[in-house]
């Protein structure tokens, strides 16, 4: 099992780092496949986020590609975001959280498929 464990791993990290959201496939895997609590999977992938997105910032930062006028709104947002969503969490019945969750995948993955990609200038 540690082996599917790892090519799992190996599969959605690829899929992250091309901008895919492994994290949401992550999140799939760890409750369907490893029957590991909704919850407790998202604390996962935030964990899995935090690594990414650091090695992201880094190399982004080395080259010189950070727009801290849009990043900062972006930074105190999504902090009151994330408090606001783990406080939350914590009243909110585990089985509406998933259900509010897999929505939340379903309509994010049905804007991703019927939008017109932007034109690179």
């Amino acid at each position: 099992m540690f082996f599917i464990d790892l090519l799992a791993g190996i599969f959605i990290a690829a899929l992250a780092g091309l901008g895919v959201g492994g994290g949401g496939i992550l999140v799939i895997y760890l409750t369907i496949v490893k029957n590991i609590p909704q919850i407790e999977s998202q604390g996962i992938n935030l964990l899995f986020f935090i690594a990414a997105g650091a090695s992201s910032l880094t190399i982004h930062a080395k080259k010189r590609k950070l727009n801290l006028k849009k990043m900062l709104p972006a930074i105190i947002f999504g902090a009151i975001g994330a408090v606001a969503g783990s406080l939350l969490a914590n009243t909110v019945d585990a089985a509406l959280v998933k259900r509010f969750f897999g929505g939340f995948l379903l309509v994010s993955g049905l804007i991703e498929l019927f939008s017109k990609p932007e034109k690179n200038n």
